[in-house]
């Protein structure tokens, strides 16, 4: 004959044995969840508020940049390469058409330097959302904008003495590095975000 205490030990360990084991995976699940919605949110946050506002300013001044480059070319090609006539009035004319193109396209490069204002904001106003191996990148941005703001006056014109700016270092409007850096990080985290919803 079974011994009663026996049986009904074993039916309180079995029920509590599968109710911990359950609770266990339960909260597992529910843990497992939780990361990942907070994941999801992150990434939301970060292609809202810093990735994705980035890459449409770098965008921008890409293509900034690509007509900067097809206005000098053509004007290479019209007002260097082409053959004119010495005939003053033609030289006059020239002249004026010459300046104007030079100027449409520096129009365009001031539009790279209005983006780089936005980009500055961007980050001081994001920065808790930067990837960390993205933050010597990301400074040495805001240090060629700092030098940008500091050393060239609105005319265009270096204040730095020409020895001392060759021993720092030239500024650049816009590092291809940070460029390519932006886009890469936009086109992962939108990556990462749709397969996290995907799941």
């Amino acid at each position: 004959m079974s011994d009663p205490y026996f049986i009904t030990a074993s039916l309180i360990v079995s029920f509590l044995g599968g109710g911990i084991v359950s609770a266990a995976i339960n909260w597992a699940r529910s843990e497992r969840a939780d990361k990942k919605e907070r994941k999801i949110k992150f990434l939301n946050d970060q292609l809202r508020n810093l990735y994705g506002p980035l890459y449409y300013f770098v965008s921008q001044s890409e293509k900034c940049f690509e007509l900067n480059d097809r206005f000098h070319k053509a004007y290479n090609e019209e007002f260097i390469q082409e053959k004119w006539s010495k005939d003053e009035l033609t030289r006059e004319r020239l002249r004026t058409r010459a300046v104007q193109t030079i100027d449409l396209a520096n129009q365009y490069i001031a539009e790279v330097k209005s983006n780089n204002q936005k980009i500055k904001e961007i980050l001081d106003n994001s920065y808790s959302l930067i990837d960390p191996d993205d933050i010597d990148v990301f400074m040495l941005f805001n240090e060629h904008y700092l030098r940008f703001n500091k050393e060239i006056e609105e005319s265009g014109k270096l204040i730095t003495p020409d020895g001392i700016y060759e021993r720092i270092g030239d500024i650049s409007f816009l590092r291809p590095e940070f460029m390519e850096r932006v886009k890469l990080k936009f086109r992962n985290k939108k990556n990462e975000l749709e397969g996290l919803l995907d799941k």
